[in-house]
Parts: C-alpha cells; structure tokens; sequence
C-alpha cells in the first residue's frame, strides 16, 4: 500500500474512531446536558437558584423519563461530527507538531511532545473543530432549554433564522472558543501528564495495568479539572445563546451575571457539567483509543490467506 493510501486509510480511521465515540457519550450522557442546561437558565426565568433535584423533578414530571433526552437529535448532529472533525484536526496537528519539534530540537527518535505543544495541539484542534460546528451547539442549546419549544428541527432552524439570520447560528461562539481551547489545551497536557505517570507508577511497582484502565482514569482526571476551570464560560455561552437579546456580549455578559448572581452564578450547573465532562472524556478517548489500537492490530496481523 502506497503512503497516500496508507494517510488516507488513517484519516478514515481517526474519523470513524471519533464518531463512534462521539455518538455513544451523546446518547448516554444527554440528560445531563439538558440538566445543565435547566439549570443554569433558571435565574433568567425568576424561579431562584433551581437544583439539580428538583430541576430533574420538573422535567420527569412535566415531560416524562424520555424528557430527559430531549435534544439528543441535535446532539448528535454537533456532538459527533464535531468529536470526529476534533480527533481528525488532533490527529494531523500531533503529527506536525512531532515533526516541527524533531526538526528544532534536532531529535530525529522523538516520540512524544512537549508539554507546551500537547497544550496547542489540543487548544487548536478543538476551537476550529467548535467553530464549524458552532450552529449545530446553538440548536442544541435552544432544543434543550424549555424556553422554547420546537416541534421539530426544520422549525428550530426557520426560527433561528427568523431572528438571528445567518449570525444567529453563531451567537456565543465567542465564549464557546474561550471555553473550549482552554479546556481542551489543559485536558491533552493532563491527558498525557496522567497517562505518563500511571504507567510509570506501575512499571516501578511491578503492576500490569490494561490500556483501557490507564485511558479511562487519565481520561476522568483531565476532564473534571479540565471542566472546573473553565465552567464560567460555559454559563456566558449558554446565556448568550438561550437569551442573545439580553446577554449582548462576552463582557457584558460577565458583568450582568456577577452583579445579578454574583461570583456564585457563573457555577450554576457546575456539578452536571463535571460530572458529565469527566465521564464522557473517559468514554470518548477510552473507546477512540481502543478503535484505533484494534484497527493496528489488524493491520500488522500476519495473513492467513492460502497461497496457490
């Protein structure tokens, strides 16, 4: 096989390897998103601070158990392309990354990167990643929030339309990026930063640790630090996106919230979103590493096909 049908075979791979993972954390971890999201709407409907308990109480009681998977349709349109598009952008930024440090560092046998550049890497790959999936997060945000109410997704669409036109499906994509890149930066340098010293700790001690056992707790570790940290620009993002009329901007944003909420309401939904980031980024790398380690297994196993 030539070496463009072997990047292209690769390509594929870390694409089909993200929208499984991708697909799989959105329909099983949806309601909390849409928890997050009651919740830190609930200020702008006057109903107080809302917890999460009784969040969950109103929308069983008024929407039923399947309630709790509203918008996972929209979801799955931002949620697993845009993991694909982010491992695909990892993927070729990783490997330029590599070989731009090998070439200044004059190491040729380099294998890993540099703390600073696993940061870049992943800060790069998903702002570009969220930016292109940016309308697909406001549909998503608006079908989950019970202050409207759609009937289907062409409906959500003409509406957004209606009143935003085309930068209506781009509204908070600011914040979303501020978010985002920081989060995704601290999440690949923690990622590898756990992973290093988990085996490390194994190998000196005699243990045998799994792969899937290292991903999953490098995975959980990065993502609720990760999602700590970066959890007052998620709550700008949702406001600006559920309510652009009255939150204008990110500064403005900022202001309104800390004078009305104080410092307090920028951690509304922080539990959720914690909670929900650690255990879908356990999921996703967890089962993209696994796709891609079985698809290099059967790559280098040897033929069994009889020769005449």
């Amino acid at each position: 096989m030539s070496p463009e049908a072997k990047a292209k075979g690769g390509s594929i791979v870390h694409l089909g390897a993200g929208a499984l993972s991708g697909m799989t954390s959105c329909v099983l971890l949806q309601p909390f998103d849409l928890l997050k999201t009651r919740v830190q709407q609930s200020h702008m409907q006057g109903t107080g601070r809302g917890s999460v308990i009784q969040v969950l109480q109103t929308v069983v009681q008024s929407e039923g158990v399947r309630g709790l998977w509203r918008g996972t349709i929209p979801t799955l349109l931002r949620n697993a392309p845009g993991t694909s598009l982010y491992f695909y952008f990892l993927n070729h930024t990783k490997t330029l990354s590599l070989s731009a440090e090998r070439r200044i560092l004059g190491d040729a046998q380099r294998t890993k990167l540099s703390a600073a550049s696993n940061m870049l890497v992943g800060a790069s790959s998903r702002a570009l990643a969220g930016f292109l999936l940016m309308p697909g997060t406001v549909l998503k945000v608006q079908y989950e929030s019970s202050l409207y109410r759609y009937k289907g997704m062409m409906p959500a669409v003409m509406e957004i339309w209606r009143s935003g036109g085309f930068r209506g499906f781009f509204v908070g994509a600011v914040p979303t990026a501020i978010r985002d890149a920081p989060y995704a930066g601290l999440y690949m340098l923690l990622y590898e930063s756990v992973k290093s010293y988990e085996r490390a700790f194994a190998e000196g001690r005699g243990i045998s640790l799994r792969e899937t056992t290292v991903t999953m707790v490098a995975g959980v570790s990065a993502g609720l630090t990760a999602s700590y940290l970066t959890q007052p620009f998620d709550l700008v993002k949702t406001r600006m996106q559920l309510r652009p009329r009255e939150y204008t901007s990110v500064a403005q944003s900022f202001v309104k919230i800390f004078r009305e909420e104080t410092m307090l309401g920028f951690f509304r939904g922080i539990s959720l979103r914690v909670l929900r980031k650690g255990i879908q980024a356990s999921l996703v790398f967890t089962l993209y590493e696994w796709v891609l380690r079985t698809n290099a297994a059967k790559n280098s196993a040897p033929s069994t096909a009889l020769k005449a």
